[in-house]
């Protein structure tokens, strides 16, 4: 078609209209004449046999007076050829931008019979679309504007699969071309997908959009999805909008989860005038229909469900605050929007819940039962979730020892989730199971000999699996932790006197003779001597801990002796690596309090930050109690807390106690030796 192109590129209208009636001359070439259909895709496609390209062809060279050339000839050719995609030589004008065109192609159409220039316009494809869906879709208001002039009803005819042109301009947010349409034509169709219609898209994307199609027609508020769900529903879902901050600015880290209801700096009534100041699409539609929160889909959920589940804070905390009602919605599970946040993981919602539900009338939410007879309680200990369970529990009118319909307590779930054998200590079903025991919580009346969930089997291969990974590993560290401390013990800070040192000492006389050749320049200060004292220790730990560890690794070891190898080394590694650390220290204190004193107590106060290495532990470990805080605790419990956490401190800091402990000692007994 190289021929056709040239003469519709530089509007060589003779030799255009040869093309066109197939009076090629023989000399021209051997190749066949194009078929003037072809011609005509070509022209309208803006000069572009491929969409991609035709889209940034725009509306260059002399194709729109080709358009009108063609025209001419034969109106009819012009608009009802098609391609292979069945699309006309409209819908590739409009999906290429070519806006003049189309509104050449419109108005030469237009001066035909009205029938068939209605026909023509409202010609579809093989996806039952219009051009009208192309120009829509490509967002150029001139464009659109040419065709529904052309056909004030054009934007009634849908695709195949319902969606209409109003539909698209709704999920895209183009409202002026939406209002295009609407001025033209109030009777324009709203059709979706799947059952939906334009406000479905609307409340999920765009606010002005919204408002729109609410002022033009309510009655969309009623219509049902194929799963039943109505707009309120989708506004339900619909993102925090929060989030586009936090996403922006932390998107490399798991701040982006963190929204705006869930730092409780507001009250709830002032985060809900918040959000409808802001013009949310869930308030729109509330405001327009307070009904459409109390309507279920086809699975029985209501938007406070769909809320819950999206993670929607602000949809949430709007539902509860107008209409409180909502809290107590069961959906065909027999949950209410508490079982569905813990179902799904949603902390945020469920912190803001916990703090909505303090007044004494909510407790019924917190302690409502689904089908199985499951509390949130008990879902948050089968789902493993340490932060839920915390936040239910601290919750004072949460109850804790309600049986669910198999007899079973959350301290029964948290007894049945704890496994035997070698775990770290701070894992999630262990740190359940000693806040349910702080709160006394209570099993169910039941022998728990005779459940098999208490009773756990060891898994022998799979224990002796993970001893052996933990030694390869660990032992690592400790070999080389034993090495360091052996090299430090050989270098010591400051050297070691030499025969030369010793004699001019001696050279120089005194009343005390000099040290010997061999001893450390700067014993007999503090420093050096928390120095010999720490790296000691670290020797001394990770030397045992390599052994233990070597033991570890041997099959032939029973294996209950071997998970009791595993926590003691991995005690006595821990112990030599905070030693190690208040080597460390004390090295670079002697090297430098002599010649640079602000740099030497830097350097010691960045170091004790790694020398409490296990504050988080102890930290952990007291959030975990504080649920005592909101409950009565009887005085045994708070002994036995306070036993612990004293227990927990010496466990992690005993080499500081054992090296500070000496210094203190042997300094306060030089002092009475020179007093």
């Amino acid at each position: 078609m190289d021929s056709s192109r040239a003469a519709a590129e530089c509007w060589d209208q003779p030799r255009l209209q040869d093309i066109l009636v197939g009076e090629q001359g023989e000399a021209e070439g051997a190749a066949a004449a194009p078929r003037p259909s072809e011609v005509v895709i070509y022209v309208a496609s803006g000069g572009e046999d491929d969409d991609a390209s035709a889209a940034g062809a725009g509306d260059g060279g002399r194709y729109p007076e080709s358009a009108g050339a063609i025209c001419g000839r034969d109106g009819r050719l012009l608009l009802a050829s098609r391609d292979g995609e069945g699309d006309t030589p409209l819908h590739r004008a409009a999906r290429a931008g070519n806006t003049r065109t189309v509104a050449r192609l419109v108005g030469l159409v237009r001066g035909g019979e009205a029938g068939d220039a209605r026909a023509l316009l409202r010609a579809r494809n093989a996806a039952g679309e219009t051009a009208l869906h192309e120009a829509v879709r490509f967002g150029d208001t001139e464009m659109v504007a040419a065709l529904v002039g052309g056909d004030r009803e054009l934007a009634r005819v849908v695709a195949d699969d319902g969606t209409s042109p109003l539909y698209l301009a709704s999920t895209w947010g183009r409202h002026r071309i939406a209002r295009e349409m609407h001025d033209r034509d109030h009777g324009l169709s709203y059709s979706g997908p799947d059952g939906q219609n334009a406000l479905h898209a609307a409340v999920l994307h765009d606010r002005e959009m919204t408002r729109l199609l609410l002022e033009w027609n309510k009655d969309l508020l009623k219509q049902r999805d194929v799963n039943g769900s109505t707009p309120m529903h989708f506004a339900a879902s619909a993102a925090d909008p929060s989030l586009q901050f936090t996403n922006f600015v932390f998107s490399a880290s798991s701040f982006e989860h963190y929204s705006l209801g869930s730092y409780f700096l507001l009250s709830q009534r002032c985060l809900a005038k918040l959000y409808e100041r802001m013009n949310l699409t869930l308030p729109q539609v509330l405001r327009a229909d307070p009904s459409s929160a109390f309507q279920p889909d086809t699975h029985g959920s209501f938007p406070v469900h769909v809320a819950a589940s999206a993670d929607s804070m602000a949809s949430v905390v709007v539902l509860l605050t107008r209409h409180p009602a909502c809290a107590g919605l069961r959906d065909a599970r027999g949950r209410t929007f508490l079982h569905v946040a813990v179902e799904r993981r949603r902390r945020h919602v469920l912190k803001f819940a916990c703090r909505w539900c303090q007044q004494p009338s909510a407790s019924p939410v917190l302690n409502a039962q689904d089908g199985d007879g499951n509390t949130a309680l008990h879902l948050a200990v089968l789902a493993g979730e340490r932060d839920i369970v915390w936040c239910l529990i601290s919750n004072r009118r949460v109850h804790i020892n309600l049986q669910n319909r198999e007899g079973r307590t959350p301290m029964d779930l948290a007894l049945g989730k704890v496994q035997s054998g070698f775990y770290f200590g701070l894992t999630a079903p262990r740190r359940i199971l000693s806040m349910l025991t702080f709160a006394n919580a209570q099993t169910a009346n039941r022998r728990r000999d005779q459940i098999e969930d208490y009773n756990p089997s060891l898994n022998e291969e799979e224990e002796s699996s993970k001893i052996r990974e933990f030694a390869q590993i660990v032992g690592i560290g400790s070999v080389l932790v034993a090495t360091a401390t052996f090299t430090a013990a050989i270098t010591v800070p400051g050297g070691v006197r030499t025969p030369g040192d010793v004699a001019a000492a001696a050279g120089r006389g005194g009343i005390a003779a000099p040290p010997p050749a061999g001893t450390p320049v700067l014993s007999g200060t503090y420093a050096f001597d928390g120095f010999v004292v720490s790296n000691t220790l670290a020797f001394i730990c990770s030397t045992l801990a390599t052994f233990s560890l070597v033991y570890c690794g041997v099959a032939a070891v029973d294996i209950h002796r071997r998970i009791k190898l595993v926590s003691f080394s991995l005690a006595l590694l821990l112990g030599a690596a905070r030693s190690f650390c208040a080597a460390f220290g004390f090295s670079l204190h002697l090297l430098l309090s002599q010649v640079d004193h602000s740099t030497a107590i830097v350097t010691s106060v960045v170091l004790s930050f790694a020398l409490l290495d296990g504050l988080w532990f102890l930290l952990w470990t007291f959030k975990d109690l504080t649920v005592l805080l909101s409950r009565r605790a009887r005085r045994r419990t708070v002994l036995r807390l306070g036993t612990g956490f004293v227990a927990n401190i010496i466990y992690m800091f005993w080499p500081y106690l054992i090296i500070f402990g000496y210094l203190l000692l042997h300094f306060q007994k030089k002092d009475r030796a020179h007093s």
